[in-house]
């Protein structure tokens, strides 16, 4: 019998605020991109809880984690008046903080997305800050684009591990950022930025044996862009040579 592979895959947590996505409903989601590619791949998505009390589940079991994107966040928020990653959910930046160094102290594959990576940045020092008005756009749905579209490129280094996989030098991306990395954390390298505007688009790790965070959403480019199928075949393959190891 072959052996099932497991990815924890982070979920967006909200009160029900009258601002959240559901008015006084008390929410748990995450979009069905990623929970579809896992699917794909042959591995088994498990969506792990948030809880009020800061606790988070037995982990052991999991194989490879996903730090998904932001839940929602009004697109009419000017850039300037977004706050700090802790106070979109508190919640669910205490789990995901615990989350991240359970990955990385056990050298678990690890994947952030947009917030995501944000977070893997955040927990091993690095910083954020807000994107001021510039001519480059990095949240297209003030453009009412869809995700599966792209909006600017991202420029990747050449001696890079993500160059390795994708072996790209010029991408086209989505985007749906309005604040950037503006230092990395300890054992990050930057693997891609902004081709326009030098924004931080993409880093690695120098130090974990497959880390890697995204400012854009390369789940929402599987289906039109071969190199994003390409990364997350390795992705799975580094979980299996991971367990076997």
């Amino acid at each position: 019998m072959n052996k099932l592979y497991t990815i924890g895959i982070t979920v967006h947590a909200d009160d029900g605020e009258e601002d959240a996505l559901y008015p006084q409903h008390p929410l748990l989601y995450v979009e069905r991109d990623i929970v579809e590619i896992i699917h794909h791949l042959g591995l088994v998505p498990y969506l792990i809880p948030v809880f009020r009390d800061g606790s988070i589940p037995r982990l052991d079991h999991l194989d490879g984690f996903i730090i998904t994107g932001g839940g929602y966040l009004s697109p009419h928020l000017n850039n300037d008046e977004l706050g700090k990653l802790e106070t979109t959910s508190k919640d669910r930046y205490i789990t995901e903080k615990k989350i991240i160094q359970y990955a990385i102290t056990q050298d678990l594959p690890l994947i952030g997305i947009c917030r995501g990576a944000q977070m893997i940045n955040e927990v091993l020092g690095g910083s954020l800050k807000n994107i001021t008005n510039r001519d480059i756009e990095h949240f297209q749905e003030r453009k009412m684009l869809s995700l599966d579209k792209t909006i600017h490129d991202i420029e990747i280094n050449s001696e890079s591990i993500l160059f390795n996989i994708v072996n790209k030098k010029i991408l086209p991306v989505n985007s749906l950022h309005r604040q950037q990395m503006t230092d990395l954390g300890n054992d990050l390298t930057i693997s891609a930025l902004s081709k326009e505007d030098k924004i931080i688009e993409a880093f690695e790790s120098v130090k974990h044996r497959f880390l890697f965070g995204f400012q854009f959403h390369p789940e929402k480019l599987w289906n039109t862009h071969q190199v994003w199928q390409d990364f997350f075949k390795a992705f799975a393959e580094a979980v299996q040579i991971n367990k076997t190891n």
